[in-house]
Parts: C-alpha cells; sequence; structure tokens
C-alpha cells in the first residue's frame, strides 16, 4: 500500500470504569469492568441481562446518548491537544450499520452537528457505518495520498452503545449475549461464552509527520475480509485476519511485535480465529510479547472497538520510555466481514509532550 507517514497526536476514550483514556488505561492494566444489571431488560428467563453501562438514570436510549459519549470522547482528546480544535480538520465519525437492532435513527446528522461545535476548524464530515474493525477502514483512507493534506490534520471518532433492549434481544437470538439463561428439556442454562454488551467512544487525531506532537506512529494498517463469519457452522480459521496481520506488519517491517492487542470477547468464534491467526503470526511477535484485551475492562464496543483499542495503545506509547522500542499490533475482528490489523509504533528520540 502506497501511504503517507501518519502519526497519532492526540486521542481520547470513554467507557464505564474508563471515562477518561488516563483512567481508561488504569483499566485495562487492572482488568477493571463495571458490569451492571441492565435497569430493566431481562432475558428470555426473566434474568436481568449484564451489560457494562454507565448507570445514569436520565440517559435513555435515543440519539442523546450516542451524543454525550460521542461529545466526551472528543473532549477527552482535546484536552491533549487543544489547538486541534481551530485547525483545518476532517472529521470521520463511525457509526454502526444503520439496520442493527436498536441503532437510532438520524443519529449520524445529530451527532455530527453536536460535534462541529466543538470543532470549528472542522470543514468536512465524512460517516462510515459497519462493524468492530470499521475505524481501521477510516485510517486506510486517510493515509491514501490522494485523500491526504498536510494543511488539515484528521479526527476519527468512533461511537457505539449495546444498551437498546432491541440490541440486547438481538445478541441473544444470536447466542451471542454472555451469562444469558435458557431453557433445555426442565433445565435452566446459562450461557458461559458471548460477549458482555458495552458502550462508550473513542477519538484519534491524527496529522502528518507531526514530530513535535507527536504520541506514536501508525507504521502499518491493512484491511481485509473474512468469508467465514460468526453465524456459521464452519470454525472460522483466521485466513483474513492473518492476511490483514502480515500486511501490517510487513508495512511496518519488524519481526518484534512487542504488544499483541486483540478484541477477543468471548465468543468462541473469536478464540478460533485467534487462536489460529497468532499461531501462524508466531515468528513474526517478540518473545516475550504482552497480550491486552481492552473486552476485559470495556466490555463490547461495537464499531468503537478498533479506534478505542488504538487510543489505548497510543496512550501507552506515549508514557513509554524514550529508549525502549516499541510496537503494537492491534487486531480487529467483527460481526460483519471486515478485519483490520494496525502496527502502532515509537521511535527512538520521539518527543515526548
Amino acid at each position: 500500500m502506497n501511504s503517507i507517514q501518519t502519526d497519532i497526536i492526540a486521542a481520547g476514550c470513554t467507557f464505564p470504569s474508563g471515562p477518561t483514556l488516563a483512567l481508561a488505561s488504569v483499566a485495562l492494566r487492572t482488568q477493571l469492568a463495571l458490569t451492571r444489571s441492565h435497569p430493566f431488560c431481562v432475558d428470555r428467563c426473566g434474568n436481568p441481562v449484564k451489560t457494562s453501562h454507565f448507570p445514569q438514570t436520565t440517559l435513555n436510549f435515543t440519539n442523546e446518548r450516542w451524543q454525550i459519549l460521542a461529545y466526551n470522547a472528543l473532549q477527552d482528546a482535546l484536552r491533549h491537544a487543544p489547538y486541534a480544535a481551530t485547525l483545518p480538520s476532517r472529521l470521520w465519525l463511525i457509526l454502526p450499520s444503520s439496520d442493527r437492532a436498536g441503532v437510532p435513527a438520524q443519529l449520524e446528522n445529530m451527532i455530527a452537528a453536536s460535534l462541529k461545535t466543538a470543532l470549528p476548524g472542522c470543514n468536512h464530515v465524512t460517516v462510515l457505518r459497519g462493524g468492530h474493525a470499521e475505524g481501521g477502514v477510516a485510517i486506510t483512507q486517510i493515509m491514501q495520498p490522494d485523500l491526504h493534506s498536510a494543511h488539515h490534520i484528521d479526527i476519527v471518532l468512533a461511537v457505539d452503545s449495546w444498551q437498546h433492549p432491541d440490541a440486547l434481544m438481538w445478541l441473544e437470538t444470536e447466542h451471542l449475549l454472555h451469562g444469558s439463561h435458557q431453557i433445555f428439556g426442565r433445565e435452566t442454562c446459562i450461557n458461559p461464552y458471548g460477549r458482555v454488551p458495552g458502550e462508550g467512544a473513542a477519538v484519534l487525531i491524527l496529522a502528518a509527520k507531526s514530530s513535535q506532537h507527536r504520541w506514536c506512529i501508525v507504521e502499518g494498517l491493512a484491511t481485509t475480509v473474512e468469508t467465514v463469519l460468526h453465524n456459521e457452522q464452519r470454525p472460522c480459521l483466521g485466513l483474513g485476519l492473518t492476511q490483514a496481520a502480515r500486511q501490517a506488519i510487513k508495512q511496518a517491517g519488524t519481526t518484534q511485535v512487542t504488544h499483541l492487542v486483540t478484541d477477543m470477547n468471548g465468543e468462541p468464534y473469536r478464540s478460533d480465529e485467534y487462536g489460529f491467526t497468532v499461531s501462524r503470526l508466531n515468528r513474526l511477535l517478540d518473545a516475550n510479547f504482552i497480550r491486552m484485551a481492552p473486552v476485559l475492562a470495556a466490555g463490547d464496543l461495537g464499531c468503537a472497538s478498533a479506534i478505542a483499542h488504538a487510543a489505548l495503545s497510543a496512550w501507552h506509547l506515549k508514557l513509554s520510555p524514550t529508549n525502549a522500542r516499541e510496537q503494537h499490533l492491534i487486531l480487529s475482528s467483527s460481526d460483519d466481514e471486515q478485519r483490520c490489523a494496525m502496527v502502532l509504533g515509537n521511535t527512538t528520540g520521539r518527543i515526548s509532550v
């Protein structure tokens, strides 16, 4: 892929156990999760559904909930780079598919309008809709020479919430809801697999070769598709994810990935996919590589997953010792066919802020 070197100059994040990026990093390191009973949604056996959600009773399931999540993540990022608000910028808004259960209508227009009030320098908004790996698609487009501009910064914001009852019931119907109860014969059984539905938003602020404010560099990025999806009987062998990972690692020019970040969420499908993928990547990983699983702290963040995980890695790299060479491989699977792999790295002698 012919692409422009892109730096992450700031990031933001919000989810229940990590309402800011700094606190989200603490939650990730300590595996602090805030899993609660949903305020009124129950499974088919009448038991409360367990989710990771903000507890404010004033938040409903309309556009307002999504707007607040998105706005808080943006403000978190701008606290680290307040100058970015007034610079000429393009906003890339990542939302779940409009036909997914529980996604409010007219969501993109309302969120884009509310975010632009905090970004007086924003002159263009692009909306992408998809699943967990869709954030990688946005960054891939940003890095293309024909779309890239040294006169703009790019702000990628992803937001998602599984808290609407229709979304939770869809997950239960698909057998993807962790801890839901089902009746087999005369026995009640709990699903030991599946995801803990979460909610949150994340932001990356990107610029070209901006070493003065750099947190880290996007050293490699690739997107592919997977043909075996979660609702099929065949096991997923991770062919699409492996292809993306190898391409991203090749672009980064590394055989020493120090951190592996995944969005494994408790589903056997994902376990198969990552197991086969990591076994093929074994020679490209550092002997003492560190595994990071943000979903253990955040719950499943849907289409905000890839950007949230990249934000957490960027924060880690920003704070890492300047003499410690690190490269984070972020693997993103999805409910749909999209797959993404991203390598973020620091550089010797980078400027810390």
